[in-house]
């Protein structure tokens, strides 16, 4: 809800129109630590991966600070549209002048852009430039902001400042002493002038220190000084690694016997081009040195045969990429807690298996306990070399490692426990755990599998939950079975798009609202196009025999027609059954649904998440059709190891980790 509208007075008397006071901003608008975090490792990740010399700042505004913005510039007053858009900013500080307009487009390439400003002036007059960018707030982290927020005249936005290093420190005190108090310098026109040509000399710092470079790197390519040539010219924040010999010989000698030589079109390469080839690489970073500078202008560019060989020999881009020796610290003991990476309660029903003879109960359990058997032989036998090969009672527990199995042909039981320490994370044990059985709760022609995978580690009171997408993997026995056994959830299991027709309406409304069935539904619902046929555009990027093949063995995947999708909702009483179409639906196992138009499609940003640090988390943005796919399967894994589905065999406690 808006505020009231409210009054304030300033210190001169004068009455300004206030929208919301300092309480009310101060108590809808929350925006947690994580917000402003993740913003500046996406930031710092990706001018990191490029080698540009930076610093990164960003701050969240108070209420104090909203409170005077909204005074200022009256956002919804008399019926204005503006919204505060920097809620959140982002300032980069840049070594030299010419990263400016690398770093403009860097961030154009990594979020959605709205708008970019500067500060206007003309060629009498010397003060800070400024470059602005409003973008589009990643819509995982605009979702951890308080939802009232955006009641309240703010827009789903933040704002990225890029200047350099010169003009940021006297920037600050431009805007305090001047910006804030023109008045002052109307007094003293002197003092103005001369604030100015310090300005003047800073702007001119800027572009000289980039002439002054410039000029060596051309004077150290004319004598052949590759490493200090290339250290100039392109300022980049390198490693202190040696030129390859093989490497320079290739480079000394081609400049005796070319006018075009190797050298001459490495130096001629410009370092916008070298950055738009290092970010290009994607989530595959490389370590920044002379050797790795060389290899990737020479695969973009040069193509040389030789120096590919070279480089391939040398394998340059994991050259040098020492781990970094973990410091000794004197761990607390500390119990252990559970924390799922994949749960499963299904049915094993015998659909794949494709044998000419009847599928019998007997024969989809023995092959179901074959796979977890042979995948527990098959990762611990060489640390146990008692463990049989053939399917027994057993248990083998040295240093770090368990497995403990019970197996009863007879009344088609199979239980397992199988646990390893951790090689990379110290403190931390992975373990699996499955129970295969025919009782009462499964059909007469099935038998039931329940997995629990997972890791445990010591469990710090101020320790956050780590499932929201840190982890996501189901074992592979679970996938032999599934993918040769087949398994039914609700409805059978299938890893194609399925079309759905009217006569399996029922079937699948049935599924639906089965409590026994653990498989999220996704429906797509889409219009027919001139050809008759199905009018996917809508999804972008978002490929649904991809995103079937990605999910189909802990999700139900189906596409229908506009006709169809209807009598389906008609069929379920869906408040929205008369909305237009497409539309994505989940239905969820607890008896919930989602519902995703195209406008949320082509909106859609995602920080994919791409490596797992203890010191940081790494996102990689995608945008639109990319972007909806990977948040769709983010949030199904995250709904299966939030499930609860099935807590984990405990045999006894010297296997049981709470």
């Amino acid at each position: 809800m808006q505020g009231e509208l409210n009054n304030t007075v300033n210190e001169s008397g004068k009455t300004l129109p206030l929208i919301y006071t300092r309480e009310e901003l101060s108590e809808k608008v929350r925006v947690p630590a994580v917000v402003e975090q993740d913003l500046k490792s996406i930031i710092s990740e990706r001018l990191e991966q490029c080698g540009l010399y930076f610093r990164v700042f960003s701050r969240t505004k108070t209420a104090a600070s909203m409170e005077k913005k909204f005074q200022l510039k009256q956002y919804g007053v008399n019926g204005d549209e503006r919204r505060l858009q920097d809620l959140i900013g982002v300032r980069i500080n840049l070594y030299f002048d010419d990263d400016v307009s690398i770093c403009r487009h860097l961030m154009e390439n990594t979020f959605n852009l709205l708008e970019w400003s500067t500060s206007e002036r003309n060629d009498d007059e010397f003060k800070p430039i400024k470059l602005n960018g409003v973008f589009q707030l990643p819509e995982y982290l605009a979702a951890e902001i308080s939802p009232e927020t955006w009641d309240m005249h703010i827009d789903r936005t933040f704002e990225i400042q890029i200047k350099t290093m010169f003009f940021e420190g006297w920037h600050e005190i431009e805007h305090d002493m001047r910006y804030k108090g023109e008045e002052l310098w109307v007094q003293f026109p002197g003092s103005s002038r001369y604030f100015n040509s310090i300005l003047a000399t800073l702007e001119l710092c800027d572009k000289s220190m980039v002439t002054l470079f410039e000029d060596m790197g051309h004077a150290l390519y004319k004598s052949g000084q590759w490493v200090d040539m290339i250290r100039c010219h392109f300022r980049l924040k390198m490693e202190d690694t040696e030129l390859y010999p093989e490497v320079a010989r290739v480079l000394d000698k081609s400049a005796m016997e070319s006018s075009a030589s190797l050298g001459k079109q490495i130096y001629r390469t410009s370092k916008k081009d070298l950055v738009n080839m290092l970010a290009a690489r994607g989530a595959r970073k490389i370590p920044i040195n002379v050797n790795t500078i060389i290899a990737t202008i020479n695969d973009n560019k040069l193509h040389d045969p030789e120096l590919k060989a070279i480089f391939k020999e040398r394998d340059v881009y994991n050259d040098g990429c020492d781990d970094i020796a973990a410091e000794s610290h004197r761990y607390e003991l500390l119990p252990l807690k559970r924390h799922a990476v994949f749960q499963m309660k299904t049915v094993a029903d015998g659909s794949r298996l494709h044998l000419e003879e009847p599928v019998c109960r007997e024969l989809i359990f023995q092959k179901c306990a074959e796979y977890a058997y042979n995948w527990a032989y098959g990762r611990f036998s060489p640390f146990f070399g008692s463990m049989p090969q053939e399917i027994s009672n057993w248990k083998g527990d040295i240093m770090g490692y368990h497995v403990t199995v019970e197996y009863e042909p007879a009344n088609m039981s199979f239980k397992m426990h199988a646990r390893h320490l951790d090689m990379e994370v110290a403190g931390r044990i992975w373990y699996t755990e499955a129970c295969l059985e025919a009782n009462s709760d499964v059909p007469e022609n099935g038998i039931g599998v329940k997995i629990n995978n997972g890791y445990a580690e010591p469990a710090h009171e101020t320790m956050e939950n780590p499932n929201s997408g840190m982890f996501f993997s189901y074992p592979g026995f679970y996938k032999a079975i599934v993918d040769n056994v087949g398994v039914f959830s609700g409805i059978s299991c299938f890893n194609r798009r399925r079309i759905l027709q009217p006569e399996q309406l029922g079937e699948l409304n049935r599924a639906i609202d089965d409590p026994a069935n653990g498989f999220p539904i996704v429906l797509i619902i889409s219009k027919k196009n001139e050809e008759a046929l199905m009018d996917e555009s809508w999804l972008g990027a978002f490929r649904v025999s991809d995103f079937t093949r990605t999910v189909w063995r802990y999700a139900h995947v189906f596409t229908c027609y506009e006709e169809t999708g209807r009598k389906l909702l008609a069929m379920r009483r869906m408040p929205n059954e008369g909305e237009a179409v497409p539309k994505l639906y989940i239905f969820w196992p607890d008896g919930g649904y989602d519902t995703y138009s195209p406008e949320y499609v082509k909106s859609c940003s995602f920080g994919r998440h791409l490596e797992a640090r203890d010191d940081a988390r790494t996102y990689d943005i995608v945008h639109g059709g990319q972007a909806f796919y990977h948040k769709i399967v983010t949030e199904l894994r995250s709904w299966n190891v939030n499930s609860g589905m099935w807590e984990g065999y405990r045999r006894e406690t010297a296997t049981e980790l709470n």
